[in-house]
């Protein structure tokens, strides 16, 4: 009975422990002119992403609440697809989506107030990290207004003939971007204690060289370094590292199309293009046919090329069909494997560094690294007349 009873109780106590290591979150938005339009809601807890649905919702008044692993703050992003959040930039339906809304949520409610023609303009009340961001956003907000209306000036000259017109605006929206990223990396450099600078350090991985970038990053505190965010920000700078032109490329190990395991070390001996992309990326889908007439050019000179699918669907069986189902769409005769698989521990995208889709890296026959891409550049064709000839 006594066993029994010590038993229980650090049954008990490893149930308070579990209990106490999530949080539970609310929070309400009253936007005006939303009513029953779709309210796309994102919440980011570490590196893990989920979408949330208001559990009251009574015209322009919503109500969130939940829970999230773990006591730190939580990054929410919110956008409308209310028409008055769009610019319709052509009649029938051709809208480009406003800028949206980023707060933090943790276990104080947190109140939003605001007009959803101005959505990323919005009221956010409620904790100490909001109050915060809100301080930054005083700086940065003038400059987003700003380079929202240079968008939408810009879009209304969109015939090629109107070049003349748009690329100065284009310019100036630029301009305006370049102001925010300024304002941003000084936020980050003066306040390395700050959860909201490792959220911005994360997501600013193009605007920094790398050197700057790591410098930045090891600023941060400890504690930010080693939560989940900042393990990521230390395994996109590694990977960066890894994967540069000249660096002998990472090895991996991922299923392939028929559910077998294929490594990438398996391939040595042949020149490989390794190349990611996701049946949602339209420019990867759009230089397919491109990449086809390659491999049936060079292929059986020993050219071979594995894509590494990274689908955005949480669910494994949903992100296998959309990938199987654009490989036989797209007719892809190569190999073929999916990052989704045992992602969570086998990262490839997260490994190789990747940022933007398709990036495309060209191995030479000991997996050395020739040629990287990010796009549908012309450099690959080049590349492989280089080493194949006509």
């Amino acid at each position: 009975m006594k066993q029994f009873s010590i038993m229980l109780a650090g049954g008990l106590l490893l149930a308070g422990f579990a209990k106490a290591q999530t949080t539970q979150y609310k929070f309400t938005a009253d936007l005006k002119g939303q009513g029953d339009y779709r309210l796309y809601t994102g919440v980011l807890v570490g590196m893990d992403r989920k979408t949330d649905t208001a559990k009251v919702h009574q015209g322009d008044h919503f109500e969130f609440s939940g829970e999230y692993a773990g006591k730190g703050p939580a990054l929410v992003m919110i956008s409308s697809s209310s028409p008055s959040a769009k610019y319709e930039y052509s009649k029938g339906g051709m809208f480009m989506p406003g800028p949206g809304l980023d707060f933090f949520i943790s276990d104080k409610p947190v109140t939003i107030v605001g007009d959803v023609s101005e959505i990323y303009n919005a009221k956010v009340t409620g904790d100490k990290l909001n109050d915060e961001y809100n301080k930054l956003k005083e700086k940065t907000l003038p400059y987003t207004a700003k380079a929202w209306e240079l968008r939408k000036k810009a879009a209304a000259f969109r015939a090629p003939a109107d070049s003349n017109e748009r690329k100065p605006l284009l310019k100036e929206a630029q301009a305006a971007a370049d102001a925010i990223t300024a304002i941003h990396k000084k936020f980050i450099a003066d306040n390395p204690t700050s959860y909201i600078s490792l959220v911005l350090l994360q997501r600013m991985y193009e605007d920094y060289e790398l050197a700057d970038y790591e410098k930045a990053y090891k600023k941060l505190t400890p504690a930010l370094q080693q939560s989940a965010m900042g393990k990521y920000i230390a395994d996109k700078i590694q990977g960066t590292k890894m994967t540069t032109v000249g660096s002998k490329a990472p090895d991996f190990t991922k299923q392939d199309i028929n559910g077998k395991p294929l490594s990438l070390s398996s391939l040595k001996g042949q020149y490989v293009l390794v190349d990611f992309w996701g049946s949602w990326c339209g420019p990867c889908r759009a230089g397919n046919p491109h990449l086809k007439e390659l491999y049936a050019k060079y292929h059986a000179k020993g050219f071979e090329v594995i894509s590494v699918a990274d689908e955005k669907a949480s669910d494994l069986k949903e992100a296998v069909e959309h990938w199987k189902e654009a490989v036989k769409k797209d007719g892809l005769p190569w190999l073929h494997v999916l990052n989704n698989y045992d992602k969570a521990k086998n990262d490839v995208v997260s490994k190789y560094a990747v940022t933007g889709f398709p990036t495309k890296l060209l191995l030479d026959k000991t997996g050395k690294i020739i040629f990287k891409e990010v796009g549908n550049g012309d450099g690959l064709n080049a590349e492989l007349k280089k080493i194949f000839g006509e």
